[in-house]
């Protein structure tokens, strides 16, 4: 749906210059019938990153799916479960279910934007104060997806989550045994999310029966899906909200912004999948095995994330787009990923190198304030799982003679930039600081950011290199 159709609806119900609240009466009929569709997706998580990808990959397929087959993918129940999403699940609620998708960025060079009305959520449940509500939803034999996203935090065995989704499939159990099976589909940033979450899973439901029946029924009809996802969501500035909202005419609490490329990569049996969840397009892969997608995005986009942040952080430089026009990161992020990362991976160069060059470009975007203090959080952990793995990987390419960057000096630099902002020990890098040429390397990194400062390294590995 175009915008300007909503914002000449939205104007004609302006009173005094006060802009309406998005609700169901501005959602067209003529896009797909949403209201009449089941619900047939259970959503743990209200947050951006699901609404820009997995309610975004519903919507296309409902509009898709009333033009011709597959049947439309149905709606989402969306599960909040913590304080901080409290107000996004009220106003899913008092916004029918809708939201706007504003898609700015880069193609090739030029500006792209698309905006469209989103439908695909049906309702917001509170675990806190609905769940037995949410165990109705799970128990319907036509509920066969349930997604989530609680974060990296929220996905351990002593987090509310997994006692949350065991109990919501022991509800399914113990209601309708002999149900279609359901795939889980976890989308946290964590390696190997879906057999983890299988194993939290079936160690909690151990606290429902001893004899093993409740288990058996989780291994013969729950199917734990690792997937991987990659886009960049941030929130747009009062600001720029105030100014979409102008523009189209109504106000939403939960106007979207991300930028035009999207992957949602799901590791199952593609036929099996299908038929359940009919969302698989250009952006969202079934796939039986995703460790080339998870390899890709985790170490040429997510690594040069963990490995710039301190960098720019120490530089006072605000955000990636600012990093990227900036004379001295710009260039610098250029070398550790064409230099150092790529030739560190086993990821076909070919296909590394066009990756990359797509991650500058959505790094440049000039409507995303990704800002790299945000990129920090955790920065010890992330640092540990996504770069140290490339130094160990360079050293030991170097060692057998393959690797097109013998020195290292943008990862060392990395490194030595991470401690510094840290404040952590050389130890923290666990392997890495096993490899004698790398430590020297950057503990001379550390002593030039201390000495002369964080301009002047990013300079001088200009001349080295």
């Amino acid at each position: 749906m175009r915008p300007s159709s909503v914002a000449s609806d939205g104007r004609s119900h302006s009173l005094s210059g006060v802009l309406p609240l998005l609700t169901g009466a501005l959602w067209p009929e003529s896009t797909y019938p949403r209201d009449r569709l089941p619900e047939r997706v259970l959503q743990f998580g209200s947050g951006m990153l699901l609404r820009a990808l997995c309610a975004a990959a519903v919507d296309t397929a409902n509009r898709a799916g009333t033009r011709a087959p597959p049947a439309p993918a149905g709606r989402i129940v969306v599960v909040q479960s913590t304080a901080e999403g409290a107000p996004r699940a009220r106003a899913l609620n008092a916004q029918d279910g809708l939201f706007t998708l504003v898609e700015r960025g880069l193609s090739g060079g030029a500006p792209l934007e698309r905006i469209g009305l989103i439908g695909a959520i049906s309702r917001a449940l509170a675990a806190d104060g609905q769940w037995n509500v949410v165990r109705d939803v799970a128990a319907r034999p036509e509920m066969q997806v349930i997604v989530s996203n609680v974060s990296e935090a929220g996905f351990r065995i002593d987090a509310p989550f997994p006692g949350r989704l065991t109990d919501a499939l022991h509800a399914r159990f113990t209601r309708a045994p002999d149900a279609p099976p359901v795939f889980v589909i976890p989308t946290e940033l964590v390696p190997d999310n879906g057999p983890r979450l299988a194993a939290m899973v079936h160690e909690l439901a151990g606290r429902y029966d001893r004899s093993q029946a409740f288990r058996d029924w989780l291994k013969a009809r729950v199917r734990f899906c690792s997937s991987l996802v990659d886009r960049i969501v941030t929130a747009p500035t009062p600001h720029q909200h105030a100014g979409l909202e102008a523009t189209l005419g109504y106000r939403d609490a939960l106007l979207t912004v991300t930028e035009p490329y999207a992957l949602w990569a799901i590791e199952a049996d593609p036929a099996d999948l299908r038929t359940v969840f009919p969302v698989e397009s250009a952006t969202v892969v079934f796939a039986p095995d995703i460790a080339f997608y998870r390899e890709r995005k985790l170490r040429l986009l997510n690594a040069v994330h963990t490995a710039a942040a301190p960098l720019a952080l120490l530089a006072g430089v605000r955000t990636v787009r600012d990093a990227t026009a900036h004379p001295l990161l710009g260039p610098f992020l250029k070398r550790l990923l064409f230099e150092e990362i790529i030739p560190a991976t086993d990821l076909p160069v070919g296909e590394a190198r066009t990756f990359a060059h797509k991650v500058l470009e959505r790094f440049a975007n000039p409507w995303l304030e990704h800002e790299w203090r945000v990129i920090a959080t955790n920065q010890e952990d992330k640092f540990r799982i996504r770069v140290v793995p490339l130094i160990v990987s360079r050293a030991l390419k170097r060692r057998l003679g393959d690797n097109a960057s013998p020195e290292g000096l943008s990862l060392a630099l990395a490194a030595a930039a991470h401690l510094t902002f840290t404040r952590a020990s050389l130890e923290t890098l666990g392997e890495a600081a096993r490899i004698p040429e790398f430590v020297t390397t950057t503990e001379r990194w550390i002593a030039i950011l201390a000495r002369d400062g964080v301009e002047a390294a990013l300079a001088e590995t200009a001349r080295c290199t």
